[in-house]
């Protein structure tokens, strides 16, 4: 799930207008900033997506973005909305990822191997933000009617390119219309390097 987080940001803006654009896709994103800088220290991705998308780390990382937030806007709001945006990107995740919602917990539903499924979520998520964005007053470069357009194109590139990756051997263009197999262009596995 990655555009349906700035989505989420997108809605937060137009309903609390005080709080930047910029503060609000930092706080959606910061489990997944915090991942990257765990594995800078050589983590397994096991342990860095337990410390950064998993409870009580995720909470914890959510009252700390917050109080980020507090500190710099100076209003009580801020660290609400700036927290709960931050949590809002581990219900995302628990919907399309695979990741435990606390040690030894649930796993997510999983839903990234079901491709077109997660890019109709992912895009309705984004459009749906974008909408109500839109209807904020001021101007603003997310009100552009590309944004979206621009995002949604990267998604299906990516979407494209984790395709045409090993070990996802279950992904093939026809997936999940029919099983994928070696026995036409539709439904073979792709067994090239990625094209990005």
């Amino acid at each position: 799930m990655i555009m349906g987080h700035v989505g989420v940001a997108f809605a937060a803006k137009w309903r609390w207008q005080r709080i930047p654009l910029g503060a609000l896709l930092l706080a959606t994103f910061a489990p997944d900033i915090l991942r990257e800088l765990l594995a800078v220290f050589l983590l397994p991705l096991k342990e860095t997506n337990l410390y950064s998308h998993a409870l009580p780390w995720s909470a914890l990382l959510a009252l700390g973005v917050g109080a980020l937030g507090w500190f710099l806007l100076r209003e009580r709001e801020a660290f609400v909305i700036v927290s709960g945006v931050a949590l809002s990107h581990i219900a995302l995740d628990v919907l399309s990822g695979s990741k435990p919602l606390w040690v030894a917990g649930p796993d997510g539903l999983d839903l990234w191997r079901n491709a077109p499924v997660e890019l109709l979520i992912e895009c309705a998520l984004l459009f749906a933000g974008w909408s109500l964005l839109r209807r904020a007053p001021g101007r603003g470069w997310a009100k552009h009617w590309t944004v979206p357009l621009l995002l949604s194109l990267v998604l299906v590139v990516t979407l494209l390119g984790s395709i045409s990756q090993r070990p996802y051997a279950t992904r093939c263009l026809a997936s999940p219309m029919t099983a994928c197999t070696d026995g036409s262009w539709l439904t073979g596995r792709w067994d090239t390097t990625p094209f990005w």
